[in-house]
This record gives C-alpha cells, sequence and structure tokens, in this order.
C-alpha cells in the first residue's frame, strides 16, 4: 500500500465535534496497554503541584456557558499523566450551560446527568477562549525544547517525544496559541471509547507547517486508509455536504440507497451511501434527502491492533451517528447485481409471504424494538413489474393473514384502524390480485378477540367467552362467503393447532384429547387422548425461528411434528398416525431439515439461551429413529446440498459433512469478530456461490471453502428482532433463476440468478 508523510503511517486515528476545535474519536484501536510508556511522558523539570497552578476566579455555584468542542476529563489531570492516556470519553458538542460544583487549581467541576462527574481546565470558560478558532489540518514539527500544555497559559505542560508529535496535528488556533490533537494509546475498552487529547502549542515552537491537499480516497492518492480516517474525522460534521466530501475524499466506488434515518415511529427517510473500499479499511458516508451529512461507518478488518473480545459496538451521536465496526480479517467488497425490479416500499422490513404466478403477497414490518413496531402493513406486488397493487396497513396493531389453498384469496385480521386512531376487530377476505373485500366478518362482542387461523376451505376465529375470559368460542366461517358454519366453546387451556389453508381439518386441544374436526361440519374425524404437555412449545420463544422453513412459493405437507405431552410426534394429519416420535425436553429446539431429517439443539442446563458451549446439535432420522451423530455448538439454519449441510454454528455460517457432521469450514473470525453475531434469512445457493443475510449485509461465499467473495451492491439487510420467523422464511428466496430478496430500507427486489458473476478464485 502507498503511504504518506511520516504522520500518515502511525495508525491514529481522529474525529472532529461540531464546534469550534475539538477532535474527538470514536472507533476500534485495542493495543497493548502494558507498553512501556515512551512518547508524552511528563518532564520531571516542568512538575507542578496542583498547588501552585493558575488559579481560577470561578467558584462553585457560578453559572457558565461552554462553547462546542470542549475535552471533557473524568478526573483532574497532572503532567506524569501521559498525553496518550488521559482517557477522555466526551467533548462538548453544543453550546452547554453548567454549574460549577467545586474548584481546584486551574480546574473547575461540574456535574452532568448523563456523564457523571466531570472536569475542565477553566480556561475554557473564560473570555479568551471566545477567540478559539478551527484551522484547516495540518501537520507540523515542534522546535527542540517545545512543550505542550494543557490550555493556553497553563502551567500543566509536557515535554513530548519526537515520535509522538509527528502523529498530531493542528486542529485550532487563539492568539500565540495551536490547538494540537493527540490521539489516544488505547481507543476503545469494553463499553468505553477513548478520544485524543485536546492540548497546546505556543505559536513560535511551531514550524514547518504543511495543509494536507484533496483526494484522500483516490486510487492513487499517497495517503493510507488510516491518514484518511484521520483526515475524515478532522473535517466531516453535521453540516458537511455531498459536494465537499466529493471535492476531499473523491468518487465514490458506490453509490447506494441508505437504511432508514428516522427512527421507528417516523415517516421512512431513504438517503444515499458512498462506499469507499480499500483492503484495509472501508469508509461509508450516508447523507440524507438534503445532501447533508447524517452519518458515516467505518469498517476495519481485525488485525493485531484492531481486536475485539466483546460484543460492544462503539459508536457516537453527540453531533451526527458515528460508529466504527470491526469486521473479521477480510472485508467484503461489493459485487454488482443488477436486479430484475425493486419495489421502494415505506416501512422497513419486507417479507415475502406467499407467491403465485402473477401476485406476491407482502408483510412490512418496522422492525420496532423487541416485536413492538408502530406500523406494520400486508400489501400484494404484481410478480412482473414489482408495482404496488394494494396495502392495508395495520398501524401499530395485530396483523394476521391467512392465504386460502387455492391462493386468489387473503383473509387478514387486523385490530387496530390507523386512520380513526381506535381500536377496532376487523376480519377482511380479499381477492389476492386486486385486493378487494369478498366479504368482512364483524364480531358480535365489544372486546378484543384472540385471533384467526385457517384450514381446509373454512377460517378459524378465536375469541374470549366473556372479556378477560381464558374459555374461547371458535368461529368456523366459511371461506366463500364469510357464513358461520359452526361454532364451538373450548374451556381453559386450550391449544388452537392451525397453521393454514392448506391443514385437512380444524384442530385443537382440550382436555386431555387433540381433535381434529371436519372443517365444514365440526365432525371428530380422528382424536387422539394425551395430556397437557410438560415443556413449553419452543415456537412461544419469540426469538426462535421455527421448526420448519416456510416456502412462499408451495404448499405445505399434510405432515407435523406435534407436542404431545412429553413427546415430539410427526402425525400425518390426514389420520392422526403418528409417524415418528421422540421425547421432548426443557431447553430443547429442533428444525426440520429439506429432507425430513432434524437438526436437534439441546441446552445442558435446561434453558433455551445460552452460550453456545452450552449446546450439542443432533442429527436425527426420526422415521428410522436413529441419531446420525451429535456434536458440541448451536448448529441451526440448515441447508443440504448433496453430501454437505450448510449451517449457521455457533452463530457464523459453516459447511458440515453431512454424514459425520464434521466441520468442513467455518467463517467465524473470518467475516465478524463478533461472539454473538447476528444474522437474519436463510442460505440460497447460486451455483458455487452461498448467500446468507448477516448484520447489513448480503453475504456472498464460496461454498466450496467458506471464503467470503464479497456483499451485494444496494442490499440493506438488519436485525427485526422477535421477526426471526419472518426472516428466516421471507427475507430471501430463490424459485428457478429468480431470487427474491427483501431488506431493512422498504425495498423489495427480484434478481436473476444468471446475473451474479463473481470470481472467486481470488
Amino acid at each position: 500500500m502507498k503511504t504518506g508523510s511520516k504522520w500518515q503511517k502511525t495508525g491514529y486515528l481522529w474525529i472532529t465535534v461540531s464546534g469550534i476545535s475539538a477532535v474527538l474519536f470514536t472507533g476500534f484501536m485495542l493495543l497493548d496497554t502494558n507498553t512501556e510508556i515512551q512518547a508524552g511522558q511528563g518532564s520531571g523539570s516542568t512538575t507542578q503541584s496542583l498547588s501552585a497552578q493558575t488559579k481560577t476566579t470561578y467558584k462553585p455555584g457560578d453559572t457558565l456557558n461552554l462553547e462546542a468542542g470542549i475535552p471533557l476529563y473524568t478526573q483532574v489531570i497532572g503532567n506524569k499523566m501521559p498525553v496518550d492516556l488521559m482517557g477522555i470519553q466526551y467533548y462538548t458538542s453544543s453550546n452547554e450551560k453548567i454549574k460549577v460544583q467545586a474548584v481546584r487549581g486551574e480546574w473547575i467541576q461540574f456535574q452532568d446527568y448523563n456523564r457523571g462527574e466531570l472536569w475542565i481546565p477553566a480556561w475554557y470558560a473564560s473570555k479568551e477562549s471566545r477567540s478559539l478558532k478551527t484551522v484547516t489540518p495540518q501537520t507540523f514539527s515542534l522546535r527542540p525544547g517545545s512543550k505542550l500544555y494543557l490550555a493556553p497559559g497553563s502551567t500543566t505542560s509536557w515535554t513530548p517525544s519526537p515520535t509522538l508529535t509527528d502523529q498530531a496535528l493542528i486542529v485550532a488556533a487563539t492568539k500565540d496559541w495551536y490547538g494540537v490533537s493527540i490521539a489516544p494509546r488505547v481507543w476503545n475498552k469494553e463499553s468505553f471509547t477513548y478520544r485524543p487529547a485536546l492540548l497546546w502549542v505556543k505559536a513560535q515552537a511551531v514550524e514547518q507547517q504543511a495543509i494536507v491537499a484533496d483526494g484522500w480516497f483516490q486510487q492513487d492518492a499517497s495517503q493510507s486508509a488510516l491518514a484518511v480516517r484521520h483526515l475524515t474525522d478532522i473535517t466531516l460534521n453535521k453540516k458537511t455536504t455531498s459536494k465537499q466530501v466529493k471535492q476531499w475524499l473523491g468518487e465514490p466506488d458506490w453509490k447506494e440507497n441508505s437504511a432508514n434515518l428516522n427512527d421507528t415511529g417516523y415517516t421512512m427517510s431513504i438517503g444515499q451511501t458512498w462506499r469507499y473500499e480499500r483492503a484495509d479499511a472501508q469508509f461509508l458516508v450516508t447523507f440524507n434527502k438534503n445532501g447533508k451529512l447524517a452519518r458515516t461507518r467505518w469498517n476495519i478488518p481485525q488485525d493485531d491492533r484492531n481486536h475485539v473480545v466483546t460484543d460492544w459496538s462503539f459508536s457516537r451521536s453527540d453531533e451526527y451517528e458515528f460508529t466504527t465496526k470491526i469486521t473479521g480479517k477480510s472485508l467484503p467488497i461489493t459485487l454488482p447485481w443488477k436486479p430484475i425490479w425493486t419495489n421502494q416500499g415505506d416501512i422497513n422490513y419486507t417479507f415475502l409471504k406467499a407467491a403465485t404466478d402473477d401476485v406476491l403477497l407482502m408483510k412490512g414490518d418496522d422492525g420496532g424494538f423487541s416485536g413492538f413496531h408502530y406500523e406494520s402493513s400486508m400489501y400484494a406486488l404484481d410478480r412482473h413489474s414489482g408495482k404496488k397493487l394494494w396495502e392495508i396497513n395495520a398501524g401499530y396493531g395485530r396483523q394476521q393473514v391467512e392465504v386460502d389453498a387455492g391462493r386468489q384469496y387473503v383473509t387478514m385480521y387486523t385490530d387496530y384502524d390507523p386512520d380513526k386512531k381506535e381500536y377496532v376487530d376487523r376480519i377482511r377476505h380479499l381477492q389476492l390480485k386486486s385486493g378487494d373485500v369478498v366479504w368482512e366478518y364483524a364480531p358480535k362482542q365489544k372486546f378484543r378477540l384472540n385471533g384467526i387461523t385457517a384450514a381446509k376451505n373454512v377460517v378459524v376465529v378465536s375469541s374470549p367467552v366473556v372479556e378477560g375470559s381464558s374459555n374461547s368460542w371458535l368461529t368456523v366461517l366459511d371461506s366463500a362467503n364469510g357464513k358461520t358454519l359452526w361454532t364451538r366453546k373450548l374451556s381453559t387451556g386450550y391449544q388452537l393447532l392451525n397453521k393454514g389453508s392448506d391443514d385437512p381439518y380444524v384442530m385443537y386441544w382440550e382436555k386431555n384429547q387433540l381433535v381434529a374436526a371436519d372443517p365444514l361440519s365440526g365432525r371428530t374425524v380422528w382424536s387422539i387422548k394425551v395430556g397437557k404437555p410438560t415443556v413449553d412449545h419452543p415456537e412461544n420463544n419469540s426469538y426462535f425461528d421455527g421448526i420448519y422453513r416456510l416456502d412462499p412459493f408451495a404448499s405445505t405437507q399434510p405432515e407435523r411434528w406435534m407436542l404431545l405431552r412429553d413427546q415430539w410426534a410427526l402425525l400425518d394429519l390426514n389420520t392422526g398416525k403418528k409417524l415418528a416420535q421422540f421425547p421432548a425436553r426443557n431447553g430443547q429446539q429442533f428444525e426440520v431439515l429439506s429432507d425430513g431429517k432434524l437438526l436437534i439443539r439441546e441446552n445442558k442446563k435446561g434453558d433455551i439461551y445460552g452460550d453456545y458451549a452450552d449446546f450439542t446439535t443432533t442429527l436425527y432420522d426420526a422415521k428410522s429413529g436413529t441419531k446420525r451423530w451429535t456434536k458440541k455448538g448451536k448448529i441451526e439454519r440448515g441447508f443440504v446440498e448433496d453430501d454437505q449441510l450448510y449451517v449457521v454454528k455457533n452463530g457464523y455460517p459453516a459447511a458440515l459433512a453431512y454424514d459425520t457432521g464434521e466441520t468442513r469450514w467455518n467463517t467465524q473470525n473470518t467475516i465478524s469478530s463478533l461472539r454473538y453475531p447476528t444474522n437474519q434469512g436463510s442460505y440460497v445457493v447460486i451455483e458455487d456461490q452461498l448467500l446468507l443475510p448477516m448484520g447489513e449485509d448480503l453475504l456472498v461465499m464460496d461454498k466450496n471453502n467458506g471464503t467470503l467473495i464479497g456483499r451485494v451492491h444496494d442490499v440493506v439487510m438488519g436485525t427485526p428482532e422477535h421477526r426471526d420467523r419472518d426472516a428466516k422464511n421471507g427475507t430471501m428466496n430463490r424459485f428457478g433463476n429468480e431470487v427474491y430478496i427483501g431488506s431493512s430500507n422498504g425495498r423489495f427486489s427480484i434478481y436473476d440468478a444468471n446475473d451474479l458473476h463473481t470470481d472467486i478464485s481470488r
């Protein structure tokens, strides 16, 4: 890699705060804090006791105004403290009013509600500090014997080593002084972000000043990626425009639609993200619709200097949203893949629920915290053009949707009307293609329904007998016209077991009996005497992504795993016959693979949560009753292809030998550094490429060895908490050569699998 001048080779990184002069840093750099202190040591000849320091005229109780960009200290700093170990976490980001709590020498103490007890040099509250100006970042050298000072006129000073000052930049000036930023030796530790020190030198001590030229990120530029990071951190602020970024950094490698820039509960706002990519770092700059800076992020590969052993995300939001992400050992380059069409929706997450030859039924959800949302919707897209055909917004209420077996109609239950801003139970049967209401069922009671489900040719409505009751009425409606076919009162503890219109019967458990009733008459077709389940059903846990991966393009099979007391039983839904079974245990989850075998995960502590080391995973052939293999760890999201099983193992993409369970490759530490990474969605295979959403990216890997090839251009993924089943089934699907991909920024696209071409030999 090309490098610039000496200061650019050091790897010290900075960030600016809006306002006048301060330099803030947010990012990752974990260095060995036990190394011998060299640069920044205080000189014994300049050591001053606190009592001998400059006195301030301020007193407790005084109210002071602070300008933006002042370093805030958690303790009084003397010159025995190395300047790159000051532990500065905060700078003022806007004009702040403080009340003096204590005075010690030239230091003022105040209390901040969010940041705790803080100290500042009194000079920053003085009239003299108002003359402070920002300057274009400059490299410089110091005359021999020069010192660094805590503030202009301070008696606290340091004699810096040449190595340290070679890594510093002039960022501010006032009268006869220059403000100098010096990077911390340790940037981040656990949840703490440490920021550079802002110290001062006398103007006459400075020589050989030089302004850094523009064009920092051009491929032929001499600056290292770390030097560019330094420059962007010092220069960018919330007033920065895309025109200025283009001038300073040059043309981006890629331009993409941004993630939603607004919080849930507010109208979606999609800006533009510029990506600057290098092998050693990537810089993402996001602008709002007005072309002003909204967010930035550095992606940095894990190495000896950037090592993360926890899951902390380092960020700051005092001025504009800024984050630094330590990835794995390699960064995903952007891969071009032009969609056939893209629909831009108005709610964050887009999940494919069902498809016909002409229509795609979609679910929209804003992905609000812990499963809650301000907006959710159901809508239909023309499969050929992506045009929206109709939409029903459920606001922040519940919505349930059942597609009829012929996939010509859809029944939708909502309990909130966002237009009237009131809770209203509505059950509407719609024509899938047009959205026209065929019939509507109006519940007689005035209290809320439990919900709906479906079986063959019917819609099943569950409602409390009286408000707050645990007893329930089942009302079975003819799906063709909405007329009531039959009703049944179910007692406390009942369970309604239907999953959709492919079920041949209405199924429920009540009074120690599992009943399959004829949909049209309510007559019992078959039943099984069985007690109440002794363990909790795993699908009651909203973090569990489901026993089955549901195909939006296909009907479900007439057999299902059901929890019968202390056993899992595979039932033929037509006859009630048990096809297979195995013991049910606490802390157990399982999924059905495409060939019918099971991946059973069990926690030795009997809990559904826990460290990966607490889990074992077994490949189980239920119909023959044989365990193929058992391995340590949590193995999930299995995709079978020939003799290989692609999985998510302990949070990371991996491939196992299907017959033995031995790991063939594992991407842990390659594509991410987190202990508990998040990924949403299921695998899609395109020739030798393996696609999987992970974090914000849709990753592309070589399925033969797990090599990270890159990320798909202009696809923004996310982690919709408690929507794990929607994400698993609806985020990404392949049908023939068509690949259907959702997002977290309202976009849904169809791609031609043949158009994804990558060079997997690199």
